[in-house]
């Protein structure tokens, strides 16, 4: 079995704050619950990160936050895996693509 190294875009940690105080304003404890959720996602996308299909640019992937309507958005290379950016799935596709291939060309 091979061990997936993860690799956080800079910019990630911003994306889930966002998210989790969207989430905390609506109800208490959800943002918290948002947060968990993301790492238990990035987990599962470690252990099987093929498994999801190549969306852009024939390398990035996405990954839905059930019961979150956010993607992830990552990479595989090798051994790695590049987490590059988390969006609510509602936004529109062209604007969602731009993000992800901009964070993976940095």
């Amino acid at each position: 079995m091979v061990n997936f190294l993860p690799i956080f875009h800079p910019r990630i940690e911003a994306d889930v704050r966002e998210a989790m105080a969207y989430y905390e304003e609506r109800s208490p404890g959800l943002g918290a619950r948002f947060k968990r959720t993301f790492y238990e996602t990035m987990d599962e996308i470690l252990v099987f990160p093929e498994k999801h299909a190549v969306k852009i640019d024939g390398e990035i992937r996405t990954r839905l936050m059930r019961p979150f309507p956010y993607l992830v958005f990552y990479a595989v290379e090798n051994d790695i895996v590049f987490a590059l950016t988390v969006q609510y799935a509602g936004r529109r596709p062209a604007f969602l693509r731009a993000i992800a291939k901009e964070r993976r060309a940095t």
